[in-house]
């Protein structure tokens, strides 16, 4: 599910027609590095965060303002009911973490 090439481009991301059966029952902890915030991406994290039933940790690392990646993907429905984001943003002189605890929306 990966949406750049090994050149480091962008590429689309489609949702598929069936969600894999390993998102569904195996994925527990999901890392994002280098978000970009790019509408594709966006994309898949709400599909992972939405289908992966059983969820334990999303983190993503971005150099975006933090709030922003809070508003887009706190909102948006999750399958699990214990999941939890948490954002790092970093830059060359901070980092700083914020754990957000999803609940299941129906």
């Amino acid at each position: 599910m990966a949406i750049r090439n090994e050149q480091g481009n962008q590429q689309n991301w489609v949702e598929p027609k069936f969600v894999p059966q390993c998102l569904l029952s195996d994925l527990k902890s999901c890392t994002i590095r280098d978000f970009l915030s790019l509408q594709s991406e966006l994309m898949l994290e709400k599909y992972i965060l939405k289908n992966a039933k059983i969820l334990e940790t999303m983190t993503i690392w971005s150099e975006k303002e933090q709030s922003e990646i809070e508003r887009k993907l706190f909102k948006c429905p999750k399958g699990s009911a214990t999941c939890q984001l948490s954002v790092y943003v970093s830059s060359s002189f901070s980092i700083s973490l914020h754990n957000l605890t999803s609940g299941l929306v129906v």
